[in-house]
């Protein structure tokens, strides 16, 4: 109910959005492609091949050597669902892993979609390796925020490079991306380990329940803070009325 799904010309520009009825609502975020979505179809002579997932001692691991299980982002995706009711916004995105092209689509298109997600407390991509732990660095977070989350979460941050969706789409908020539980992405070894999966659900279940507090990026700031002293220099060297 209350979906919003946008197609573009050109392939992976999509998206579905479910606005959030919270007044401090987060936008949760996933993408809907994996690195493998290509190679499915390729196998046999590039006739569609039968993927499977094996499920042994509470790990996902893929049937299929060639190819990963695919949880980055299918993980991701599963978590969006458990958290549907949590009152907080949903954004579902496309090729996030063939140059971030659906959160692109979202932003140049200049769609009210974009400046709405922007209105929110802040984002939260659930999208990385491993549990318990948070990347801060692919946004231009505040210190304050940081903290903050890692307060009210629990969660380690984490330090190693990578991309996702919010370098994008968080023009004026702040955003964090946590680990939902896999390992050895973007590899055949590829693994999602369901006891670490359901650790970050119950912690951000916690979580999401609380208020949230909003927090602008950090740009925001500084940006008005010097269009203000600009102002200042202007009306003492000219004389001018503010």
């Amino acid at each position: 109910p209350n979906a919003i799904a946008k197609k573009g010309d050109k392939p992976f520009e999509r998206f579905v959005y479910i606005p959030g009825t919270r007044k401090d609502r987060v936008v949760l975020v996933a993408h809907i492609d994996t690195v493998w979505d290509k190679d499915y179809q390729k196998f046999g002579n590039n006739k569609p091949h039968n993927h499977s997932v094996v499920f042994e001692n509470g790990i996902f691991s893929s049937g299929e050597y060639r190819c990963g299980v695919g949880a980055d982002d299918r993980a991701g995706c599963a978590m969006l669902w458990k958290l549907k009711d949590s009152g907080h916004s949903l954004l579902l995105l496309d090729g996030e892993e063939d140059g971030k092209r659906g959160a692109w689509f979202l932003k140049q298109k200049n769609h009210p979609l974009y400046k709405e997600i922007n209105r929110h407390s802040f984002m939260v991509e659930l999208d990385h390796a491993l549990t318990d732990h948070v990347s801060f660095n692919q946004v231009d977070n505040t210190v304050k925020f940081k903290n903050f989350f890692k307060s009210a979460t629990g969660f380690n941050e984490l330090g190693i490079s990578g991309g996702c969706d919010l370098q994008v789409l968080c023009t004026s908020i702040c955003g964090a991306n946590v680990g939902i539980g896999y390992k050895n992405f973007h590899t055949s070894k590829e693994i999602l380990i369901l006891e670490e999966w359901e650790n970050t659900y119950r912690k951000l279940e916690d979580f999401l329940a609380k208020k949230q507090p909003k927090f602008k990026a950090p740009f925001i700031k500084r940006t008005k803070k010097r269009t203000r002293a600009f102002v200042s220099r202007l009306v003492r060297k000219f004389g001018l009325k503010k």
